[in-house]
């Protein structure tokens, strides 16, 4: 169920992504190019790439740490957004605020991510060395 999910978020914030660049084009405001710049690579490009990673080993999936993981991410990333579009749109206090529990969040989350991965490897590699 983690990976759909995720799959499908990815998805939303590709979308979303392309939606804010066109809006940003098309009345020639810049300032949230950060916003921008952190749908894409933490919505859509590691959503999508974790979610890849998930469908090619379902195992990776099925623990507490992807679990922690993908909470961290779920409720992470927006609260990093909002703080940013906040700190862009001249309520930088408080989004400044948001966006370091957001990153705070979403680093915790990469943690449990890594450490997932290595234990899944180790055991992979154990596994082949027995082999």
């Amino acid at each position: 169920m983690i990976t759909r999910v995720l799959l499908g978020v990815a998805a939303i914030y590709f979308v979303l992504g392309l939606a804010l660049g066109l809006h940003m084009g098309l009345i020639a405001d810049y300032r949230l190019w950060v916003v921008y710049a952190h749908i894409g690579g933490l919505g859509w490009l590691s959503l999508g790439l974790v979610g890849g990673l998930y469908l090619a080993w379902p195992a990776l999936s099925q623990n507490i740490f992807a679990t922690a993981h993908f909470w961290l991410h779920m409720i992470g990333l927006p609260v990093l957004l909002i703080g940013l579009t906040m700190t862009q749109l001249d309520a930088f206090a408080t989004g400044h605020l948001l966006g370091v529990i957001g990153a705070i969040m979403l680093l915790i989350g990469a943690v449990a991510l890594v450490i997932n991965f290595w234990t899944y490897v180790g055991r992979d590699v154990q596994r082949a060395i027995r082999n």
